[in-house]
């Protein structure tokens, strides 16, 4: 791609206005974190708790620009709607990687009890991701389409480091909270995962990609139990 072509930079125009207009529709308030922690089964959060929460929204919206600008030096796959769809999942799925490090002067918490992956995410999404994800990949695989399986695997990488990163990182803050956002985390990250992969295998694929990523996103986390 010429660096000077003029469709590369309407691209990266686009793109950026794109990443300037999910952060503003999609800025954090109160109400907004109070939403979350409820969806994520957390009852009647405190202004702390609600407050925990917009700070782990705004750590992901600020980074949706960057990214966006950053994809659009990117390959190209397919069409523009494809590709724009293509830069704003990856953008959106490296936002939540690199929105998971521990924010210096936060307060760390001790568990009494390791936990394990099943105990932040529910089992289904734990199954479905995989079976999804392979099923694309020796889709495309059997069609000798092996840069598209690169692709995936490539997404399917990012998904297990974001999902690592959720059930090993040190609890930070409430406790019922930590626990609500790692398990949005590796829900959330798996739908775009499904999707990403969908977007790369094409047709069909691609509705299943984005049915599971909305299934995924809405999935209510495992029963918890926080220590008094």
């Amino acid at each position: 791609m010429a660096v000077f072509d003029r469709e590369f930079w309407i691209q990266l125009a686009v793109l950026a206005g794109v990443g300037l207009f999910l952060v503003v529709m999609l800025w954090p308030t109160a109400s907004t974190g109070k939403r979350l922690l409820r969806k994520w089964q957390v009852r009647d959060p405190s202004d702390a708790q609600v407050e925990d929460a917009v700070r782990y929204l705004k750590r992901r919206r600020l980074l949706y620009p960057w990214l966006y600008l950053a994809g659009g030096f990117l390959p190209p796959l397919g069409d523009m709607p494809n590709q724009l769809l293509a830069i704003v999942l990856a953008g959106t799925l490296l936002a939540e990687l690199l929105a998971l490090r521990v924010p210096r002067g936060t307060r760390r918490v001790a568990t009494l009890a390791p936990r394990g992956l099943t105990d932040i995410a529910a089992r289904g999404v734990l199954i479905c991701y995989p079976v999804l994800v392979l099923a694309m990949a020796v889709h495309l695989g059997v069609q000798g389409q092996w840069a598209r399986v690169g692709w995936i695997a490539l997404s399917a990488l990012v998904v297990a480091v974001v999902t690592w990163v959720a059930v090993v990182r040190p609890a930070t803050g409430d406790e019922a909270v930590d626990l609500a956002l790692r398990t949005r985390s590796v829900h959330v990250t798996a739908g775009l995962g499904v999707a990403m992969a969908g977007l790369i295998a094409l047709h069909v694929w691609g509705y299943v990609g984005i049915f599971a990523w909305v299934a995924m996103a809405n999935t209510k986390p495992v029963p918890t139990k926080i220590a008094p």
